[in-house]
């Protein structure tokens, strides 16, 4: 959707710098929100390469900050996580780089914590069949089927 007003390069520029500034933002994102604007080519890899230069957006930082939010608040593993930052646009080594940074005690504690939450809801005939629900539930959420089983098996 195209901005319905005509904005100058500079009042552009002000609006994405408080968009960056608000929450972390991947490069992709902001050069997909400056699209929304009628502004020419040049104008928008000025605006992006200023928000760069002046660190207003930084992928390496937006990875860290994604990874850890992630984890902590939505409980989501690694895969997922992998899965969201390529789609807004950071690199594999990035990303990498990123999902290296957190701690693994605290990573299993996370997966321990998800399953102990929806083992309280999950209504299953057998031992058997609670287990294959929770490991399905975990997967997708993001964490690995081996760490997923390995946890299980010793009972969280």
């Amino acid at each position: 959707m195209k901005e319905t007003s005509r904005l100058t390069a500079d009042q552009i520029l002000d609006k994405m710098a408080k968009y960056c500034a608000y929450q972390e933002r991947s490069v992709k994102e902001v050069t997909d929100k400056l699209t929304t604007f009628e502004i020419s080519e040049k104008d928008r890899e000025e605006i992006i390469n200023y928000l760069i230069d002046n660190k207003f957006v930084n992928d390496e930082r937006f990875a860290h900050a994604f990874v850890r939010g992630k984890i902590n608040q939505s409980g989501w593993g690694v895969n997922k996580i992998r899965f969201h930052l390529i789609q807004k646009g950071v690199s594999k080594e990035i990303i990498d780089e990123a999902l290296q940074s957190f701690d693994e005690e605290a990573y299993r504690q996370r997966l321990v914590e998800v399953l102990k939450a929806k083992a309280k809801t999950v209504k299953a005939a057998n031992d058997f069949e609670r287990n294959r629900k929770l490991a399905a539930y975990a997967i997708q959420k993001g964490f690995e089927a081996p760490l997923v089983w390995e946890v299980i098996r010793k009972g969280f």
